[in-house]
């Protein structure tokens, strides 16, 4: 992980409740290699093809959920290799 290279510990955030999204995203893999190199959320296709897999209907509102999760996770991998961008790891909260 780019924290882990950088020698700084992981920016975590605490989560009081919804914390099975966080794992349902991590599961379904948070981001998807780009077509041209790096990473990119995951699309509908990904999303209903990794809830395929479930026994029990997920409501519309929760991958619309996902899918922004997943968005802002792939934004964050490539704030880092921007020059003009500080990446979510080097920021000082």
């Amino acid at each position: 992980m780019r924290c882990e290279a950088a020698g700084k510990p992981a920016p975590f955030v605490e989560i009081e409740a919804g914390e099975y999204f966080l794992e349902m995203l991590m599961e379904a893999g948070p981001v998807k290699s780009g077509t041209m190199g790096g990473s990119e959320g995951l699309d509908w296709v990904d999303l209903t093809a990794y809830f395929a897999g479930y026994d029990f209907e997920v409501e519309h509102e929760d991958r619309v959920l996902l899918r922004k999760m997943s968005q802002a996770f792939a934004n964050g991998l490539s704030e880092g290799t921007n020059p003009f961008s500080i990446a979510p790891v080097d920021r000082v909260k």
